[in-house]
């Protein structure tokens, strides 16, 4: 889009806001996709450098449909590559490498998220593009970190999303039947990780600002759900009695509840909308009982305020509950499922669907981009590149490469 295109607002759209950066991407499956696709979301021109030999993994993951062209197709891979190009380059191959090194003296950042030590090993790592081009901000994204960050005892483990979640102690969050830890069910540490990797990428392009060098960013999957289970850490570290799978730590009633109909959501969190919680349900006369007298006490007895609860809410339907909780200012929904989700108002008001229309996967919903700007135009849903589908426009616009030469690396399966 233009600066002509037309913002949320209305008023006169301005540049996206990484407009003329340049980002390479070494990447695989979700955790750094994410982190890439959300800064070509934001203008960035991100370039995905992609073995020949069937490229990113996602492409052929399950579950996966043939094309016309009898290859593969990932549905996946459409989940997190949109607006971005795509490469073959041969990583392997010195002249691979050497092409390799002189995109990276052109990019402005480098996102990767191979197993650590892989970029090393094939000679494209940090301290080797330090010396290409030292203003490269080069991200990381890994299960546990990199040992020339700050090392972990875990660094050279393999890693996928569900080990972030079992280490970090998430899984033991959700609700259960018995003492079996829960998988949450979506990809939460690479998505996080993805997230922290833009927002890392944002602050060392800050810093080479005011510095003029890059610097290594550094985002660990274990570390990247940690922090999400803070208030864990925090209570069990005063109070050394874990939180009550699927509860909040201090607060209550604070989860999922069913009306007559389904389930719907209460959140009360504090005094204040505990008093209009209990004006709500006709039940002034919970306030004077010392068992709710606090959201850690009503947390407590949380079995004992379910029961108080149940026969206001048995009675109604879950619209008719949530309607009365929120004319009194309590925090409540229903409880969405996907169904709901697609054909939530909210989400089409917001611009959180996107539509692709695929070859071969046909319609297809993905979540869009939850940062909004005034003045900035809404992102289109670009589709995700074909594997090598921009390798000649690249390395004609970066690298000043004729015809002939891209011909000869072609035939010498460089590219």
């Amino acid at each position: 889009m233009d600066a002509s295109d037309q913002g949320a607002d209305g008023q006169k759209a301005l540049a996206r806001p990484l407009a003329g950066v340049r980002v390479l991407a070494v990447e695989n499956f979700l955790a750094g996709p994410f982190a890439s696709m959300w800064l070509a979301d934001a203008g960035a021109e991100v370039v995905k450098v992609e073995a020949p030999d069937g490229g990113d993994f996602a492409r052929s993951n399950s579950p996966v449909r043939a094309g016309d062209d009898g290859v593969a197709h990932g549905l996946s891979f459409l989940r997190s590559n949109r607006n971005k190009k795509s490469i073959t380059l041969d990583l392997k191959h010195p002249q691979g490498k050497l092409i390799f090194k002189e995109l990276a003296s052109e990019a402005d950042v480098l996102i990767e998220n191979l197993r650590p030590g892989v970029m090393d090993r094939l000679g494209i790592g940090w301290e080797a593009m330090q010396l290409v081009n030292p203003r490269l901000v080069y991200v990381a994204v890994s299960g546990f970190g990199h040992h020339d960050v700050l090392p972990s005892p875990y660094s050279d483990r393999p890693a996928f999303d569900i080990l972030g979640q079992a280490l970090s102690g998430l899984m033991y969050r959700p609700e259960r039947q018995d003492d079996r830890p829960t998988y949450l069910g979506f990809s939460l540490a690479d998505i996080e990780a993805g997230i922290q990797a833009a927002y890392g990428t944002m602050l060392a392009l800050f810093q080479r600002h005011a510095t003029g060098k890059g610097s290594k960013v550094d985002i660990s999957l274990y570390d990247a759900c940690l922090v999400l289970n803070e208030i864990s850490i925090a209570m069990y570290s005063v109070f050394r009695t874990p939180a009550k799978p699927g509860l909040h730590a201090v607060a209550a009633p604070f989860g999922s509840y069913k009306a007559s109909d389904g389930y719907i959501v209460i959140a009360v969190l504090g005094d204040r909308i505990w008093e209009r919680f209990c004006q709500a349900i006709g039940r002034e006369d919970l306030l004077q009982d010392e068992r709710f007298s606090s959201g850690v006490s009503r947390q407590q007895h949380v079995d004992a305020l379910g029961a108080q609860i149940e026969p206001w809410l048995s009675a109604r339907t879950r619209a008719q509950a949530v309607d009365e909780l929120l004319e009194h200012g309590i925090p409540a929904s229903m409880v969405n499922d996907i169904a709901d989700v697609l054909a939530c108002p909210h989400a089409a008001a917001r611009n959180m669907l996107m539509t692709l229309q695929d070859p071969v996967w046909g319609t297809v919903e993905i979540a869009g981009n939850p940062i909004k700007m005034s003045g900035v135009a809404e992102i289109a849903a670009g589709h995700p590149p074909k594997l090598g589908q921009h390798t000649d426009e690249v390395l004609r616009s970066w690298l000043k490469t004729g015809d002939e030469q891209i011909a000869e690396l072609r035939t010498g399966r460089v590219i």
